[in-house]
């Protein structure tokens, strides 16, 4: 048996049904609410993995992740990664480099979202996913070219990777 005494957890927290809405392509209104820095899988890099947050319209409350390699050896992966970071802190006014991301979380900013396929390692199937594309400032885009959920509605999908 395993201890959860103490951890915090969050009497408020939805079930999570097990399935993943996939968001339609295009542009939402969101804001970072949760991540962690973790090592890459080959253990020679680091990883922030970024929690966020659709704020507006139909799709409010549907929580995107996005992999942001700040150090890789690779510096091609690592300046895009670290452009993609610096992108986000201009955004909110955060000074770059961040001693840490309290000053990101909360603050609203707009994502472009696409769809891709991938096959399940588990099942083989090949299964829709959501890619951040870029982060722009709210200000940036006029109000009706922020998706306000007027496409038809995603189909929960089962989900290879979860989180």
């Amino acid at each position: 048996m395993t201890s959860l005494a103490g951890l915090n957890l969050d009497p408020n927290v939805q079930e999570n049904s097990g399935g993943v809405t996939i968001l339609p392509a295009g542009k939402y209104k969101a804001c970072l609410i949760r991540d962690e820095l973790r090592d890459n899988r080959n253990k020679n890099g680091k990883i922030l993995e970024i929690k966020v947050q659709v704020v507006e319209g139909t799709h409010a409350g549907t929580i995107l992740t996005d992999y942001i390699n700040i150090i890789n050896p690779s510096p091609q992966c690592q300046a895009i990664g670290q452009g993609t970071l610096r992108r986000i802190c201009n955004i909110c006014k955060v000074e770059y480099p961040p001693q840490d991301t309290a000053g990101l979380m909360g603050k609203a900013f707009v994502i472009d979202v696409a769809v891709e396929k991938f096959t399940s390692n588990t099942t083989g199937n090949e299964l829709d996913s959501n890619k951040i594309k870029r982060y722009s400032p709210v200000e940036e885009l006029g109000h009706q070219q922020i998706q306000q959920g007027t496409s038809p509605q995603a189909q929960p999908q089962q989900s290879a990777s979860g989180w």
